[in-house]
């Protein structure tokens, strides 16, 4: 049985156990076109009768030109030789080892045996069972793609995590002190720091005095005692001093940075460690300032 295919037009010689294997799906083996074998047969063959008359095999050796005429439909007849052989070959070349089939048998010239038996291995390569060899290269490539999404995916993730923890690093190490080390490597990298946590509240203040100068009533005497109970080191606090009257009513404020109330020697930059209490005092001018009370509180700025 002969069929073309629709896209290029080729004819190709099948077997009905061939297209049986598929349900009469092929695939070109010329333009790679997948078709229905049984949709495409040519309609000479596929309609001729099966009582056709076939010549004595000795009148087709005698004479093989007039046996190939008398065979051929009347459409193939009309039209040269040369023609004909090459409309029913096929487009790849059959193997030098093909064998034709007796004469006796088949009763056609050999010319003719040659081109209606192809190899297996030509028809072979048009069925349709060779297509699924073509996707690994599709999936390796979507594999491929799939991989770089991923690695991109997670450098992002692990770059927004490295921006939450530089704009966030000074709530980062009060809440988790031992991410200190790492912060302060890093920070050493980018040319930033690692500010001490400021936790201190009022309870910092573990005692505090205010005392006027007997000699002078304009001068007051302030000292207190400041305490780090938060388990970390923390910043030097700025102490706030509020002076009330005696309704408890504020007539002054004022605010005194770490240098003001701790002694020279005292590196502030280190913060105040942890359990660390230091006692201060501070010599003030409060002027005509009718002042019988106070209050103290540690706070930043």
């Amino acid at each position: 049985m002969q069929t073309t295919c629709p896209e290029c037009r080729t004819v190709f010689l099948v077997s009905q156990d061939q297209l049986g294997l598929r349900r009469g799906l092929v695939r070109c083996g010329k333009c790679n076109a997948v078709f229905n074998a049984y949709d495409t047969l040519l309609a000479e063959l596929r309609d001729a009768p099966e009582s056709t008359a076939v010549p004595p095999a000795h009148d087709a050796l005698a004479d093989p030109e007039a046996a190939w005429a008398a065979f051929a439909p009347p459409a193939l007849a009309a039209q040269p030789d040369s023609a004909e052989v090459e409309t029913l070959k096929p487009e790849e070349p059959a193997p030098a080892e093909t064998e034709p089939a007796p004469a006796a048998d088949t009763a056609k010239p050999n010319a003719l045996v040659e081109a209606e038996a192809p190899p297996a291995e030509t028809t072979d390569s048009i069925l349709l069972s060779e297509l699924p060899h073509r996707k690994p290269a599709a999936a390796s490539t979507g594999r491929v793609k799939s991989a770089l999404f991923g690695l991109l995916g997670g450098l992002l993730v692990l770059l927004l995590f490295a921006q939450l923890a530089y704009f966030l690093r000074a709530p980062l190490v009060a809440a988790w002190p031992a991410s200190r080390p790492a912060l302060e490597g890093a920070c050493r990298l980018l040319g930033c720091d690692v500010p001490l946590p400021r936790q201190l509240g009022r309870e910092a203040i573990a005692a505090a005095n205010l005392e006027h100068d007997p000699e002078q009533k304009s001068r007051v005497r302030l000292t207190f005692l400041l305490a780090n109970r938060s388990g970390q080191t923390q910043a030097w606090p700025h102490i706030s001093l509020t002076l009330t009257d005696v309704r408890e009513q504020p007539v002054a404020m004022k605010l005194f940075a770490p240098a003001s109330y701790l002694p020279a020697q005292t590196k502030i930059a280190a913060g105040m460690a942890s359990g660390e209490e230091k006692e201060a005092r501070l010599e003030l001018d409060i002027g005509n300032l009718a002042a019988t009370g106070f209050a103290l509180s540690p706070v930043y700025p």
